[in-house]
């Protein structure tokens, strides 16, 4: 059998029984069950689990358009271990527009002999465990280079070592991404780290210069306001410990095979 033909039989059993009904709409479910069960509410989730038709002719399109930059002698086969979790992965991930990108990133460079070095199975496993906001904040920290200014702020009780626990994000860049608070971005950047893809160096600086506008940033001041207004009996204050942060190697390696 050829890399090909296994490669075709591996993908098929990705379209298991289950989603031969997936043309049916979600709909015609929940108006049978009466009530909020379990079965009603779960219902419309299998809206989201594509069929295999669906997204083969995702990944073909996809693909196709990413190969206008791929030489033809350096095209080939995708190793199965990266195509066939990453296709299993699109079934119920497609209809999100940042994630899909990704994977077929992923897929077409897999694809590319001269990428061999730069792309990873395990790269499958980190989108999966994204969303959204965290592929648009990994993008924007990753078109930087070098180390970022960030601060850890606080809302203090000035002279008594005091703080207001969670009344800021614990990591703040001076940013956040579009529709979604400052809070979003600094727990996506927590998570970011944890996937192994940022490092994050508290208490550790680059220079000192941009470390005062963040601590002045228009995002934070309100919030210090309410606080001081919902205790007028405290001085308070805005502190804040000066970090930096990067994208580390695997991090660049991950950003030069899926975006």
């Amino acid at each position: 059998m050829s890399v090909e033909d296994k490669l075709t039989d591996e993908v098929t059993k990705l379209a298991p029984e289950v989603y031969k009904d997936l043309v049916k709409p979600a709909a015609q479910e929940v108006g049978v069950v009466a009530g909020r069960s379990a079965k009603a509410l779960l219902s419309p989730v299998r809206a989201f689990l594509w069929s295999w038709e669906r997204i083969e002719q995702l990944v073909v399109d996809g693909v196709n358009r990413r190969f206008e930059r791929i030489p033809e002698e350096q095209r080939k086969t995708p190793d199965p271990e990266i195509a066939v979790p990453l296709i299993q992965a699109l079934t119920y991930t497609a209809q999100n527009e940042t994630l899909r990108e990704m994977y077929l990133n992923l897929l077409s460079n897999s694809m590319d002999t001269a990428m061999d070095k730069s792309v990873h199975p395990s790269f499958v496993d980190l989108i999966k465990q994204m969303s959204a906001i965290d592929a648009k904040v990994f993008e924007r920290l990753a078109n930087k280079t070098g180390y970022q200014k960030v601060i850890n702020p606080n809302v203090a009780i000035k002279s008594q070592s005091k703080i207001f626990v969670n009344a800021v994000p614990e990591w703040f860049t001076g940013w956040k991404i579009d529709g979604h608070d400052i809070f979003d971005t600094s727990a996506s950047i927590l998570r970011l780290s944890k996937f192994g893809l940022v490092e994050l160096m508290f208490d550790r600086t680059a220079g000192n210069d941009s470390y005062d506008e963040l601590q002045s940033h228009p995002e934070l001041i309100p919030i210090l306001e309410r606080y001081r207004r919902a205790n007028p009996e405290l001085e308070l204050e805005l502190t804040a410990i000066r970090s930096i942060l990067y994208v580390n190697e695997y991090g660049r390696q991950f950003k030069t095979a899926c975006t």
